[in-house]
């Protein structure tokens, strides 16, 4: 598919978009797919999913500017208003298949912190474990150099992610059991 004729497509919906950029071996797109196939699923005649094969695509993919996969691309009235890079969760996709719903200009910014708070997290980390170092590997010291730096990176963790979706969903799903 050519950049015009992707247009001309996105141009002729009336409904928002949501375009996964993905490819067979990508173990996050594996990821992310059935999640987004589930709240696609529940948003279903009001919300559009694309999916592009980033391997059968790769003009297109690098004309919309895609670095990394899986990204998501979400467009309204054929302008995109976000896009996302990575698994998400399944509660972060249905917050941005409302917000691509709602008449807002763009989707809520993408969880997580802020750049600098990421660095002077990795930053103190690093000096605990330096501190550590010279005082004989205390034990102490080295469990608060590793929660500092995990919680420089959690956000970016598949492993993390997939729990936190996993515990988020139980809850959910024993109240569903406990109905029915």
């Amino acid at each position: 598919m050519q950049l015009e004729e992707f247009r001309t497509k996105l141009a002729a919906t009336a409904q928002p978009v949501v375009v996964d950029i993905w490819a067979p071996w990508c173990g996050p797109c594996r990821t992310l797919s059935p999640r987004l196939d589930e709240v696609g699923g529940e948003f279903a005649g009001q919300v559009e999913v694309w999916k592009i094969n980033a391997d059968e695509e790769p003009a297109l993919v690098r004309e919309l500017r895609v670095m990394g996969i899986p990204t998501l691309l979400f467009y309204r009235h054929g302008t995109e208003i976000a896009r996302r890079t990575g698994v998400q969760s399944v509660g972060a996709l249905r917050e941005m298949f409302t917000a691509a719903l709602a008449n807002d200009t763009a989707l809520p910014a993408a969880g997580g912190m802020s750049d600098m708070t990421r660095l002077l997290r990795l930053a103190s980390g690093i000096a605990l474990l330096v501190l550590a170092a010279f005082t004989g590997w205390p034990w102490l010291l080295l469990g608060a150099a590793g929660v500092i730096l995990f919680s420089a990176v959690y956000d970016r963790c598949p492993i993390w992610n997939a729990l936190m979706d996993r515990l988020h969903r139980a809850p959910a799903e024993s109240d569903a059991a406990s109905r029915s």
